[in-house]
Parts: structure tokens; sequence; C-alpha cells
């Protein structure tokens, strides 16, 4: 569980709290309103009652005032901290968290190796068993990166956005793990697979654009 999530589960339940004490407060003002409107308003013979009822709204009325104003503080304090979970929640749907952030990363450097693997594969410029072994590894790492899903806290779009992506990634790990030992001087196998990593660039690229992943950032720590 992120910080975030802690965060917002902690504002609900405070939301919660004042939410139950704002009405708990309406209640005892609406009492004590009542008790209020009970007592006597014209003066009576008695002076000593007449001090002591005169004492008793006085009392009353400090009461009233005060559960008047913890009522409408809980409110308002309820009334915040919902406002808050809400941007809270909006903005984790609209960024990347820190499961999808690793996946995406983590995906985008594979399809740049792999690309570059692939042209050294195909100009032979390494010895063919490393470029094999890279090759396989990257593609069995593509593919594991590849199953995982898109955190439910994001939007229905950026949900589909990623798993579409995430699913590109994976099918090009699976078929390029079946033609391991045939990329190596395959001048037109390795262009297909070029040009599919292409096509799943722009998955990544939709990716980027929706949750403001700065690519050039990633191209300078890479």
């Amino acid at each position: 569980m992120t910080i975030l999530d802690r965060l917002f589960i902690g504002g609900v339940a405070v939301a919660i709290v004042l939410f139950l004490l704002a009405v708990y407060c309406l209640i005892q003002y609406i009492r004590t309103r009542t008790k209020l409107s009970r007592l006597p308003k014209k003066r009576l013979k008695n002076k000593k009652k007449n001090k002591r009822i005169a004492k008793q709204k006085v009392q009353l009325k400090k009461v009233k005032k005060k559960q008047l104003t913890s009522m409408i503080a809980s409110v308002i304090l309820a009334g915040l901290l919902v406002g808050g979970m809400g941007y809270l929640s909006y903005y984790q749907s609209m960024n990347l968290s820190s499961d999808d952030s690793d996946t995406v990363v983590k995906s985008y450097y594979l399809l740049e190796d792999f690309a570059k693997e692939l042209e050294i594969a195909k100009n032979k410029e390494d010895d063919e068993e490393k470029v094999r072994q890279n090759i396989r590894y990257l593609a069995t790492s593509m593919t594991t990166q590849g199953i995982k899903k898109a955190s439910g806290i994001n939007t229905e779009e950026g949900q589909i956005i990623l798993n579409r992506y995430y699913n590109a990634v994976k099918q090009l790990g699976m078929n390029a793990s079946t033609q391991t030992y045939n990329f190596y001087g395959n001048a037109q196998l390795v262009d297909n697979f070029l040009e599919d990593i292409q096509k799943i660039k722009d998955y990544e690229k939709a990716a980027f654009t929706y949750y403001k992943v700065d690519e050039s950032a990633l191209s300078k720590e890479k």
C-alpha cells in the first residue's frame, strides 16, 4: 500500500468521524434549543425562580452556541477532507502508480535494447551466440513485463491504454522467443520485428501522452 493510499483511507476515516460528530452536535443542539424554548418567557413573581431561570437561559445559550459552532466546524472540515480525497483520487487516476511506472519504464528500455540487438543481429556485428542469448533474455523480460495489468486506480481510459501497451510488449516477447535462432543475419525477419516495435511505439506514445511521461528524460537516463 502506497503513502497516497494510506492518506486516502485515513482521510476518508477522519471525514466519516467528523460527519458523525456533526450529526451528534446537531442532535444535541436541537435538544438544547428545545430545553431553552420550554423555559418560561415571562417573568414570575418569585425573584429567586427568575434568577435561576435567567441563569439557565444564559448557560443553555452558551451550550447551544458551542454545539452549533462545533457542528459547523465539523461539517466544514469533513467537506474539505472529502474534497481533498476527491482530488487525491483524481490525481491517482491520472498519474502512474509506482507499479505501472516501473512497468512502463522497464518496457521502454527493453524495447530500445531489443531494437539495438536486432540491428546487431542483422549486421552480424557481434558473436552469434552472445546475440542469441541477449535476444532470448530480452524476449523473456518483455513477456514477463507484458503480462502485468494496469492498476485499478487508473481511469478506465488509462487502463485500456496501458493494457494495450503491455499486451503488445508481451506478444512481441513471445514471438521473439520462438525466433531466437533465426535473427542472426536474417535481414527480412529483423525488419519485420523492427516494424512491430514501431507499432508498439505508437501504443507507448499514447501512454506517455496520457500520463505526461517525459520520454526525453528516459532517453537521457539510459
